[in-house]
Order: structure tokens, then sequence, then C-alpha cells
């Protein structure tokens, strides 16, 4: 059964990140999967969701308060993998933030139901 999502499509075996670190990949290679917000200022320079963003009050005085949702997948040979569901930076706790940190954890439970 096929699922499909903007940024990812699952497979019955695999997945293919559309947006993120994109290509094909096997399900039965993933080790862990989290969903995070990268800085923005960080995205596409180092390794996928190093620098991230946590939310509440300390995150909102450290001056752009802008982050990528999105998934980090580690896989079995520790490789990291990123999946972006924010196509554009988005601001903490807005109704877009809150759109796409739903899609992830949705994605997030697709993941779930194959490991």
């Amino acid at each position: 059964m096929k699922k499909t999502f903007r940024s990812v499509v699952f497979d019955q075996k695999s997945f293919e990140i559309k947006d993120g670190t994109t290509g094909m990949y096997q399900i039965s290679d993933v080790k862990k999967v989290s969903v995070l917000n990268e800085e923005t200022k960080f995205k596409g320079k180092t390794d996928p969701f190093l620098h991230q963003v946590l939310g509440g009050v300390t995150f909102l005085t450290i001056g752009d308060n802008k982050c990528y949702v999105g998934l980090k997948i580690k896989l079995n040979n520790d490789q990291v993998l990123a999946i972006y569901v924010s196509q554009k930076a988005v601001s903490y706790n807005t109704d877009q933030f809150k759109k796409d940190q739903k899609e992830a954890y949705q994605i997030k439970e697709v993941f779930e139901s194959y490991l």
C-alpha cells in the first residue's frame, strides 16, 4: 500500500524522500525516527538537525524564531537522513508550524507502523 506525503512517499518496503536527503531508502534500514525543528540558518549547511530549535521561552528569546519542521531518520549504519515537512521557515507556535508538526507526526506514525 502506497502512502504519499509532499516530502516523502512510502511503498511496501521502501520510502522516497522528496524534500531533504533525497533518494530511495529501505524501511528495514531505519533504526530511529524523531520529529525535530531545525534552526533556519543551518538548514542544508550542516548535518541534518544538528542545530535544533526547542520550544518555549528560551526559543523565543534567541532572536530568529523561525525553523523548519521535519524528521530526523537514523539508519542502522548510523547514517542520518532528513525529511523536511516545512517548505519554508515557520515561526514557532503559528498555525503553519502546528500544521507542519501534525504532518510530521503522521509521517512518524507511518514509519512506526513498519518498524
